[in-house]
């Protein structure tokens, strides 16, 4: 799945009762009674926690460029993958 220029300006919607456990740098994103999960790693769990339900990917973009500019190549694609995978995982949807 690739993200189109319009689904990058909708709002990302995270589906309720999803928890992140952090042991070391491993991440797991996890529903206590649903057989998902996912693991990430300290980027995908930055980008999670911006997933706020008023936020699209490309305001999530522009904030982590803005604290990491030396970055900025790698951001879009690395920002772009982690919300791709929550949507392929039921996760998260977009909104207008």
């Amino acid at each position: 799945m690739k993200m189109s220029s319009e689904d990058m300006q909708k709002k990302i919607i995270l589906e309720p009762n999803y928890l992140l456990e952090q042991i070391d740098n491993e991440i797991t994103l996890y529903h206590p009674t649903l057989t998902t999960s996912l693991y990430l790693n300290e980027s995908g769990g930055l980008i999670w926690e911006l997933c706020n339900g008023e936020r699209s990917t490309a305001d999530i973009i522009d904030l982590i460029t803005a604290a990491y500019p030396e970055n900025s190549q790698q951001i879009e694609g690395d920002v772009t993958k982690v919300i791709t995978q929550l949507l392929e995982n039921n996760i998260a949807t977009l909104q207008e």
